[in-house]
């Protein structure tokens, strides 16, 4: 019998990033990677891929249901980044190092008094918080997704 992951799921521009951790290590459906870098067909992205960089996978859904798929690591993240030029390359490679990856870092950590990031839904979209000592933190440039400027007349005064 093969091994099931439950992906972690990320959206970009209600476009879903299925994410796994195996030994600790980031790994990224290769079909949703293709789809964000505007790539019709994952398998030109597994072809450039070095035997290391790729493999295949069972996921399992909370509905029962098993996929398997192909994921790619982070090495070979990057290299498709670098390889297939995106217009939005740069957006897509920060969103990738300061959320995507962090996060799924922390998700192996279960210690309670350190802080880790977590995925919270908000008006129809995810968005990464800290959660440290049972509260929530939300990084000041977040902050006008949770609340509108005009309500925040203190806020104005900073960033406005």
């Amino acid at each position: 019998m093969h091994e099931t992951f439950t992906p972690i799921i990320f959206q970009r521009h209600h476009n879903p990033l299925r994410t796994v951790l195996i030994d600790r290590q980031p790994w990224f459906v290769a079909s949703d990677l293709g789809r964000l870098l505007n790539q019709r067909h994952a398998e030109r992205l597994c072809k450039r891929m070095d035997a290391d960089q790729i493999k295949t996978i069972h996921l399992a859904y909370r509905s029962g249901s098993e996929e398997q798929v192909q994921v790619i690591n982070v090495a070979g993240l990057y290299k498709a980044l670098y390889r297939f030029h995106h217009p939005e390359h740069r957006q897509i490679s920060h969103w990738l190092s300061q959320e995507v990856i962090p996060t799924l870092h922390d998700q192996q950590h279960t210690e309670v008094n350190q802080p880790r990031r977590v995925l919270m839904a908000w008006q129809g979209t995810r968005i990464g918080v800290l959660d440290w000592q049972g509260e929530l933190w939300v990084p000041l440039r977040q902050l006008p997704t949770f609340s509108p400027w005009q309500e925040l007349p203190a806020l104005r005064r900073w960033f406005g």
